[in-house]
Parts: C-alpha cells; structure tokens; sequence
C-alpha cells in the first residue's frame, strides 16, 4: 500500500480528525495496515509495547486474567474509530491487558518507539500527539471505572 493510501486512511480515523496536515502526514510515515482474524490476539500482558493501533473496523476485546475467574474478563470491547493502546508510552513498556479480535480487525499499527524519537526532535508535534491520546486516556479509564462498577 502506498503512503498517500496510508495517509488518507489515517486522516479519516477520528484519532487525526482536525489535526494538522504535517502532523497526519508524520504519523503516516510510521504507520501501516494491519488485518486480524477473529479470535486473533493482537497483544498480551506482559509483552512489549512498541505501537499502537487505530481500529478502522471490528472490535477487539481488552481481557485480564484474574486468579477469581476460570476465564479472562473483558473489561472493555474498542470498536472502529478507536485507538488501542498506550503502553508503549511509559516505562515498562509492557502491554497491561490482553487485546483480542471479538470480529475480524483492520487497522492501522503506528510504530510508537520511531514516533517517540520523532516527537523528541519535534515537541510542538509531540504534544499535540499526547493531547489527542491523553483524552484517548480519560475516555477509557471512565469506561473502565463504568465496567467495574457494572462488574461489582
């Protein structure tokens, strides 16, 4: 696929909704599509984080293994037009859940270690990056404070 197809399915994902055109043109260079199978983990706790994606279609499950529970708990389910994935940010650099595909997953995987590089040679784009995924971040930890209040 070439760039210009990977910039124009970034700039349709709501993550680059309103950004800059450099700054979606940037992200693109780091990015590439990815397709899941159903049933299909994309990453497991404990592994290392190194991108993160934004699901253009599907859903795909975050789970934790509890000693409670024969099974893994879903605690939320990411839908299409969300982003997936911020453990590649802070140190340990270790996915927290697992992801896996509810329904076959397309997305795009952006590479958050060279992003990170980038982002220190350019901050002004580093903080926009960090505005857009910290309220990625609010949004998901007030569905999980939900979820847990549903889980009881």
């Amino acid at each position: 696929m070439t760039n210009d197809m990977v910039t124009k399915q970034l700039g349709a994902h709501p993550f680059a909704m309103g950004a800059l055109a450099g700054d979606v043109e940037v992200l693109a260079r780091f990015a590439q599509p990815v397709d899941f199978a159903a049933g299909e983990v994309i990453f497991s706790a404990g592994e290392k984080a190194r991108r993160f994606y934004l699901i253009r279609s599907g859903i795909v499950a975050l789970q934790i293994e509890t000693p409670a529970h024969a099974s893994p708990r879903i605690l939320q389910s990411v839908h299409e037009g969300s982003v997936l994935g911020w453990s590649w940010l802070f140190e340990p650099y270790q996915w927290q859940f697992d992801a896996v595909c509810e329904t076959p997953v397309r997305a795009l995987a952006i590479d958050g270690q060279a992003l990170m590089t980038h982002c220190d040679e350019d901050p002004a784009l580093g903080y926009r990056l960090m505005q857009r995924i910290a309220e990625t971040m609010a949004d998901r930890l007030n569905a999980a404070r939900i979820r847990i209040l549903e889980l009881g």
